[in-house]
């Protein structure tokens, strides 16, 4: 596959797998051989946030492999992590690297914001979020 091939092979894994959370057609996206915890992870995720929607900010490609700057959005309605829901929306990017051969992602590497998304649904406080920003008196 050309570049340009595997860069709408991958619009389509994030249009028809991820925004749609159909993984009827998954095996047509992702290899056998690939060791991941894909479809059991996206389950999990789809039941925690139904509406989740990923908007590729950015797409490029060299080689057999593409690299899509994501921005995930959803609203928090299942049990996500062994928490309750919270109804609270998140927001967080995610850098995703695909390895595709013979029309199949063979291999996938994830760089994704994941303390954001905990932070936003109540279930952690960042360090520094009770630090006083403000201006400080000189003597």
């Amino acid at each position: 596959m050309t570049i340009k091939e595997n860069k709408e092979f991958i619009r389509r894994y994030i249009k028809e797998i991820i925004n749609k959370q159909d993984l009827a057609n998954y095996s047509e996206f992702i290899s056998g051989k690939i060791l991941d915890c894909g479809a059991d992870h996206l389950k999990q995720f789809f039941t925690a946030f139904p509406d989740a929607q990923a908007n590729i900010l950015d797409i490029f490609g060299k080689g057999d492999k593409v690299v899509a700057h994501l921005d995930i959005t959803g609203t928090n309605t299942g049990s996500f992590t062994g928490q309750l829901p919270t109804g609270k929306k998140v927001n967080f990017h995610s850098f995703r690297i695909y390895q595709i051969v013979d029309n199949k992602i063979v291999e996938s590497w994830a760089m994704q914001d994941r303390l954001g998304p905990m932070e936003q649904l109540g279930f952690v406080q960042s360090p520094g979020s009770n630090i006083n920003w403000g201006s400080v008196e000189e003597e």
